[in-house]
């Protein structure tokens, strides 16, 4: 199934069509609208914000209730961005003592409340599970929700250090030593045996990434010398959010502007970016980030434009989900929008060039702008183009159920390429 549709900007003619009104998996080319639709309604001075809050200390330093940790979705506390991830924490503990705070009598409450507790998009398959491209998302989130375990003969540590997690230490079982976490679960099961001086380090991704974010916060408290007297919880989503407003904010946190981020969605087609924003865009627009909230911001931006959502389906804003579907006509459209917004500059960066991010080893040398899509049976290819006459156009190729994605990659690249190289006027 292929569908393709090319636009020339400005005069808006369409210059081809292939089922360019069927809706179609997108794979990764739903990164554009979803970050389309957040430099429109964000703004390009928008940043995550994760603040650690709670009530004053007595006239000893301490804290009797319980320490809040409240995220708004920031997909940032990881490498490169923080070294090492919770480094930010330890600016939270830092400032702590500089007010003062000697002890907290009390739990530490994961405030995860901006978004919805889906983990994971409906439709992400199974096997994606363990993988870091597939990693949950939460409002509050930390090393791109994914840990590393280190298994040795002196037992079970993990990186980042945290009390959020659950072990089934199955070690002593014989074999070489192996990995899970059952799927809908919080356990990691570690089997096998190390050996003499071996040391097993293995990644995989969290199950309650706000969990594992404050027992990574309980435990930099700890090592900051600052005791802690209580346990680590998810907040009650009913009435406890609201008691923050008259709390103390000790300290708070900022991400790199949107379009560092953006940069990290569409360049590098960073899921677990994308996703944190789609649901950052529901938030802004219902006060709830949700799936259905994010795919309702879309969908304004769209209709705002004069844009057709008949055959929409966002079930994640990073194009995992085989769920999902747009129409190429559709992505045409946000990308026309777009290159007529006071932002276009910006949105236009954010898309890799022939030779940059995911176009590594495609396009060299043209004037290309576009974003890549790759699952299983599916590869897509949607951005901008300037010809050899200096018209701007706009396309979209969506492949979908294909025995082998280097003919469609082939076949996107031959297409872009005689484009391109076109020596009249459209």
């Amino acid at each position: 199934q292929q569908g393709v549709y090319i636009k020339v900007l400005g005069s808006g003619r369409v210059l081809y069509s292939r089922q360019g009104t069927t809706p179609m998996v997108p794979a990764s080319n739903m990164k554009v609208l979803t970050t389309a639709v957040a430099l429109d309604r964000l703004g390009p001075d928008f940043r995550f914000q994760t603040s650690l809050v709670g009530p004053r200390p007595d006239a000893r330093g301490v804290i009797h209730g319980d320490l809040y940790l409240q995220g708004s979705g920031d997909p940032t506390l990881t490498p490169p961005y923080c070294q090492p991830a919770t480094e930010p924490f330890a600016f939270f503990a830092r400032q702590l003592k500089a007010q003062g705070v000697r002890q907290v009598v009390g739990d530490i409450v994961a405030d995860d409340s901006a978004f919805d507790r889906e983990f994971l998009a409906r439709g992400w398959l199974e096997r994606y599970r363990l993988d870091s491209y597939a990693a949950p998302v939460a409002a509050l989130s930390l090393n791109g929700n994914v840990v590393e375990v280190i298994v040795s003969a002196e037992g079970i540590r993990t990186q980042p250090p945290t009390s959020g997690l659950t072990f089934s230490n199955q070690t002593g079982s014989g074999g070489p030593v192996y990995l899970d976490r059952p799927e809908g679960s919080d356990t990691i099961v570690v089997r096998g045996t190390p050996g003499p001086g071996e040391v097993v380090r293995r990644s995989l991704t969290v199950g309650n990434p706000p969990r594992f974010a404050a027992g990574a916060f309980q435990q930099v408290l700890k090592e900051a010398g600052i005791p802690q007297k209580g346990g680590v919880r998810l907040i009650r989503p009913v009435g406890e959010p609201a008691l923050l407003a008259s709390m103390h904010t000790y300290a708070r946190y900022q991400s790199v502007p949107l379009p560092e981020i953006l940069w990290q969605i569409n360049r590098e087609s960073d899921n677990l970016f994308a996703q944190h924003l789609f649901k950052a865009l529901g938030e802004r627009r219902s006060g709830r980030g949700t799936a259905a909230n994010g795919e309702a911001a879309v969908k304004e931006f769209m209709t705002r434009h004069g844009i057709s959502v008949a055959g929409l389906k966002m079930f994640d804003g990073c194009g995992l989900s085989p769920l999902d579907r747009v129409t190429p006509a559709q992505l045409v459209g946000v990308l026309e929008a777009m290159h007529a917004h006071p932002r276009r500059d910006l949105f236009r960066e954010s898309l890799p060039a022939g030779g940059q991010g995911t176009l590594a080893y495609r396009l060299n040398g043209l004037g290309v702008r576009a974003k890549t899509g790759t699952l299983a049976e599916d590869s897509s290819l949607s951005g901008y183009l300037v010809t050899a006459n200096g018209q701007t156009l706009a396309f979209a190729m969506l492949f979908n159920k294909l025995e082998g994605i280097g003919s469609a990659v082939d076949a996107q690249d031959r297409i872009v390429n005689l484009l391109a190289a076109w020596p009249e006027k459209f």
